[in-house]
Parts: C-alpha cells; sequence; structure tokens
C-alpha cells in the first residue's frame, strides 16, 4: 500500500480506497517488512531462520521478526476445499487480499500501483500461510519446501508487471522459509477475479511427514510399510563425532538438503554433529551386528543392547537400509580394526532382538544388584 514516512514511523497504513475508511496496524495487516520498507525487529537469539531450524516455534519466532502476525485462515468461498493434502504435498487453494473482513479490490495498473498490488498479493501470503499453518496443525517448521506459487493479477491487457506484484507473494516465503521459501512460480494477468479481487495466489508445499486420516502424522512409507525418506527422530548407527574409532546409536534431529543433523543418544545437544546424507559415516541399525563390529550403546545406557528392543523402548523408527545411497559404509578402520564393512552388511542390517549372552546377563545381575 502506498505508505507515507509518517505513516511507517508510526507504524499505521490508512488504505480507505482499498479497505474502508478504518486505519489498520501494518504489522496486523501486512507485516512491516516489505521490499520497500525495512523496518524488523531484530531475529531471535539463538534461533535460526528458515523451515529448518534447530529448535521448535523457529518460524514462528522468524514471523514475530518481521512483525507479521498470520490472519485467521479463510474459510472457502465456494463448493472446494481451502487445502487438500496428498502424501507429503499440501495444494493451497487460491488465496485472495482479505483480512478482518477488508478486501483490497480494483485493478493493478488502473485502480491500484504496482506496489499496491505488491502489498495485497503479500497479503494472499500471509492467507496462505495460515491455511498451511492448518494444515500442519499449527505447526510450520514442519514445512520442509515451498514447491510453486501460482498468482493472478486483476489488471488491463496493457498491463505487463505481473512478476513485480506476484513478488509480494514470493518475497514474503523467502523471508519467512529462508532456501526453503525458494519455490517455482507463475504469475498471470487475467481480466477480473472473484469478488473484483486485485489478486489471487495459490501455492503448493511439501511438509515434513504426511497428514493421514488417523490424525497426526508420520514420515511417508511404501505399501510395506517401509519409510520412504529420512525423518526427524529415526535412529542410525553413526561414527562418534568427538571420538572418531567408536560406532554408537544415534538419532536424526534435522534434515537440511544434504546434510543431516545427528544428536548422540545419551549425550547433551552440544555433542550434535551435522553430516553429509552420502559420507557413509552413518548407517541403517544392525549395520555393526552383519559385520561382528563393536557398537557403542547410548550414554548411560544400562543392560543389554539390542535394536529390536531400543526402538519399541523409545518408540522410534529405525531408518531402513533402502534409504542409503553412499557407496560407503563406515570406514574399515573404524570400529574394530579386524572388521571390514561392506555394503551387503548395510543392506541386510536388521533390527531384531538379540537374546543377551551368559556373559552379558551375569554382568547385567551385577549392576542390578549394585
Amino acid at each position: 500500500l502506498a505508505l507515507s514516512a509518517v505513516q511507517l514511523a508510526h507504524g499505521f497504513a490508512s488504505c480507505p480506497s482499498l479497505f474502508s475508511s478504518r486505519s489498520i496496524p501494518l504489522p496486523l495487516c501486512l507485516g512491516a517488512a516489505s521490499r520497500h520498507q525495512g523496518r524488523r525487529a531484530p531475529p531471535a537469539a539463538g534461533r535460526l531462520g528458515g523451515a529448518l531450524g534447530l529448535r521448535a516455534g523457529v518460524v514462528d519466532d522468524k514471523l514475530l521478526s518481521l512483525n507479521v502476525v498470520l490472519p485467521q485462515s479463510p474459510p472457502a468461498a465456494a463448493n472446494y476445499d481451502p487445502y487438500t493434502i496428498s502424501g507429503k504435498q499440501v495444494y493451497v487453494s487460491g488465496q485472495i487480499p482479505t483480512r478482518d473482513g477488508f478486501t483490497v479490490k480494483g485493478k493493478v495498473g488502473r485502480d491500484l500501483t504496482v506496489e499496491e498490488g505488491y502489498q495485497a498479493a503479500r497479503l494472499c501470503g500471509m492467507n496462505l500461510m495460515a491455511q498451511l499453518k492448518d494444515a500442519c496443525d499449527g505447526d510450520l517448521d514442519r514445512v520442509r519446501k515451498v514447491v510453486k506459487l501460482t498468482g493472478f493479477v486483476n489488471c488491463d491487457p496493457e498491463f505487463e508487471d505481473q512478476p513485480l506484484v506476484i513478488n509480494g507473494a514470493s518475497d514474503l516465503m523467502v523471508e519467512v522459509f529462508g532456501k526453503a521459501g525458494r519455490h517455482a512460480r507463475s504469475a498471470v494477468g487475467v481480466g477480473s477475479l472473484p469478488f473484483g479481487v486485485s489478486t489471487e495466489v495459490e501455492g503448493v508445499f511439501e511438509i515434513d511427514g504426511a497428514s493421514t486420516d488417523y490424525g497426526g502424522y508420520e514420515p511417508s512409507f511404501d505399501k510395506r510399510g517401509v519409510a520412504l525418506q529420512f525423518s526427524k527422530g529415526m535412529k542410525v548407527e553413526a561414527i562418534d563425532g568427538s571420538f572418531k574409532d567408536i560406532i554408537t546409536v544415534a538419532t536424526i534431529k534435522e534434515i537440511d538438503d544434504s546434510k543431516i543433523l545427528l544428536g548422540y543418544d545419551g549425550w547433551p545437544d552440544s555433542y550434535d554433529c551435522w553430516v553429509e546424507k552420502n559420507s557413509g559415516d552413518f548407517q541403517p541399525p544392525g549395520t555393526c551386528q552383519r559385520a561382528n563390529a563393536r557398537l557403542s550403546p547410548p550414554n548411560g545406557y544400562v543392560g543389554y543392547f539390542d535394536w529390536g528392543s531400543y526402538v519399541e523402548e523409545t518408540e522410534s523408527i529405525p531408518a531402513p537400509p533402502s534409504l542409503f545411497t553412499s557407496p560407503k559404509v563406515f570406514p574399515s578402520f573404524k570400529g574394530d580394526v579386524s572388521t571390514r564393512f561392506e555394503l551387503w552388511h548395510r543392506m541386510e542390517a536388521t533390527v531384531l532382538p538379540v537374546p543377551p549372552s551368559p556373559e552379558q546377563q551375569e554382568r547385567d545381575s551385577k549392576q542390578r544388584n549394585k
């Protein structure tokens, strides 16, 4: 919207020609961080921006730092759903620039300037995020990728700046989700839009885990029940980040393109370590057992350790061998120096419970009687 310096300084945008005679506080309407106006609160300390930050609530913190308050998700205006979920994809229906009973109407280039159209598209983007948040059960940290936006601009045939207008929605996605917010896009000029609005934007998003008809969400599985992608919380065997001659139990904590953040079970977060997906330094549970190599149990773990029991105790999912594409397994000098890890050790890895040896039973008995 056309904002004066005084209006920006006071955080207000008076918009009678576009909404009504009422003034709308800018942070509640469009957010204080627009393309041409850089008033931003400092980012929350200790948090990382984007959809793949290290702590829960990262996206909410980012929205707060941008002075963006998402509106209530608008209801469907006709016979359709505001969004639908298929697998790990969320398809959000076209969103218009409306909030709290106010709607931006008119043709861009005639009734509205390009900047006003940009701000209207930004409001469409905020409504997209509101619908997406509903699809993610309130947790926008589940968003892994903004896949595509399609934007429509109500304009005359001579108007040619549709891409600049739809940048309002695109810029918002990148500001909030970082690298994961970059997306494919179409920007189309049309002769009219529903209710005479100036812009409409629809989107496709990828989320971490897919909602099901049974409630909750889980990683995507094939028909055999095998996970099709790495997911937070999966268990693996990994080379210790601090002691490179130890292979131990680890958990996938974050996923960022080609890297995975591993947390070593029983150890504090300061031991966490980023590794390349194809480094070979982490493998599916059961790899060491197949290679007859030492696996160090979680720090502080008491009793006999076997993967089958451990994943049941922790209610976790073992990362299946089919997800590992590296030509390498643990380097042969790791763990037992006499052990040579081979690909078949990984491909035949299992998490079946193994009964403890007599020696292990005796040691466990002594520990319990201490």
